[in-house]
């Protein structure tokens, strides 16, 4: 019985990832982005809402139309890799930003991988619909 008690003690303060048999998801950093809209915009006038779900897909909708994907993070870092539509000549189909560690509401700054151009970033809510 004691060390029943000292087990399930020990699961509890472990956090649920432990105490359900799971290991600590490598993608933890990004939990805030999941029912959230990032807005990413550049100096040139591009603006796009990324949507991130669980299941490592995401949506996309922008300047320059509709896109879809799957996300991961790779040194820390979000990485999305563009499924439909191809993307266009001059850009990259896999980018890797900053990201992981943020919280809604946060804002911040990062390089865009093709052009070297500044990319600024926002974790928002999704506004409620009427």
């Amino acid at each position: 019985m004691r060390l029943l008690v000292i087990t399930l003690v020990g699961l509890a303060l472990a956090g649920p990832s432990a105490a359900q048999g799971q290991p600590a998801s490598a993608d933890e950093g990004v939990q805030p982005f999941i029912g959230s809209r990032l807005e990413i915009d550049n100096f040139q006038g591009w603006h796009a809402d990324r949507y991130l779900a669980p299941d490592h897909t995401y949506t996309q909708t922008g300047s320059d139309g509709d896109v879809t994907g799957e996300w991961s993070v790779e040194d820390g870092k979000l990485c999305t890799e563009q499924k439909t539509p191809p993307p266009a000549g001059d850009g990259a189909k896999r980018y890797c930003n900053l990201g992981p560690g943020r919280k809604l509401g946060d804002t911040w700054q990062d390089r865009d991988p093709v052009t070297g151009n500044p990319i600024f970033f926002s974790l928002q809510p999704i506004p409620a619909t009427p």
